[in-house]
């Protein structure tokens, strides 16, 4: 139990630094604000500056929410750069909400959304055994975040 007290403080003390851009991304691309929160908590610890380089596609993720460079290119039409995302977590948040809404259009399964976030599409068991141990985390962390 205290074990969980401390998670959960850490948990609200990072996110009030950020909480306007979550209320603002969850609403502009209506995802849910809990579920964002966990996603970036599970993807940085809500390290703003974060970069994860090493993929096994040879990408680097990038800032509080890990926005991959894949999307680069699709980002870099609406002026986004690896930079922005770096100095601007609001600008990440954002990024990541678009993304996660992408994700519940391609499919009716809100979870397999969540765990493409991190994994993709691919179609392999291991990308399959990869989403759903994102899933996991996500779900641990949003659980934390939200039951005291």
């Amino acid at each position: 139990m205290l074990l969980r007290r401390a998670l959960v403080a850490c948990y609200a003390i990072s996110f009030s630094a950020w909480s306007f851009c979550f209320d603002e991304a969850g609403r502009r691309f209506d995802v849910s604000v809990p579920l964002l929160k966990a996603v970036c908590f599970t993807e940085s610890s809500m390290r703003a500056n974060a970069i994860n380089g090493g993929n096994s596609d040879g990408t680097t993720d990038y800032g509080l929410c890990q926005i991959n460079s894949w999307w680069f290119p699709k980002l870099k039409k609406y002026g986004i750069t690896k930079e922005s995302l770096l100095n601007d977590p609001c600008q990440n948040t954002l990024v990541s909400a678009w993304i996660l809404a992408g994700n519940f259009e391609i499919t009716s399964d809100g979870w397999k959304a969540v765990g493409a976030y991190n994994a993709g599409w691919k179609n392999t068991p291991e990308k399959e055994a990869a989403r759903q141990h994102y899933i996991a985390l996500v779900k641990q962390n949003l659980e934390n975040m939200t039951h005291e």
